[in-house]
């Protein structure tokens, strides 16, 4: 179904939470005017270089984020992919089938920009951004803005994101300190 691709940004992510020992984690969600909004900051003890790598593996984001069954990258120019990915997100008695095609411009400083093109929303668009936190810290920032092209009561599709959010970026963060761990 469509309605998973609310919280995948997520493509991104998909993507926001972290329990493996990555420190400091907010989340924040809100809805108005048909739009769910989220931000997550989140410290990860993992260099920059490698936080950047594990957020823009597309043609493996299937293997380390548990709701993403397919995702590759269909078109590169530069600085810019497009990418494709199907999955299922289950939230309680709920489940439902997304499939995403977005936009994604990665720039030197650190910032991801992603805008939906088409699948199981009526709009997405997110911007995550990378910044040193130490010699070997990154703390990530990501917000996103998306429509759902369904009806869903507010009070679940802000939990529903939220819950998304964190399962997502939690196991973004234990790739990220599974790869920079490997690097040593």
């Amino acid at each position: 179904m469509r309605r998973a691709a609310l919280l995948i940004l997520l493509g991104f992510w998909c993507v926001l939470g972290y329990a493996a020992g990555a420190g400091d984690l907010d989340i924040a969600v809100d809805y108005r005017d048909g739009r769910y909004s989220g931000s997550l900051r989140m410290l990860v003890p993992v260099r920059p270089a490698t936080a950047l790598a594990v957020l823009t593996d597309f043609d493996h984001m299937a293997e380390f984020v548990p709701n993403v069954t397919a995702s590759r990258v269909v078109a590169r120019s530069g600085n810019v992919l497009k990418i494709a990915q199907e999955g299922k997100a289950d939230f309680g008695p709920f489940s439902w089938r997304f499939s995403s095609e977005r936009r994604i411009e990665i720039f030197p400083d650190g910032r991801i920009l992603a805008r939906g093109l088409s699948g199981s929303v009526k709009s997405m668009q997110s911007e995550l951004r990378l910044h040193p936190a130490g010699p070997s810290a990154t703390l990530i920032e990501y917000r996103i803005v998306s429509a759902p092209d369904f009806w869903l009561p507010s009070s679940i599709g802000t939990n529903f994101l939220e819950h998304e959010m964190e399962e997502q970026f939690t196991a973004i963060a234990r790739e990220m300190e599974r790869r920079e761990a490997k690097a040593r």
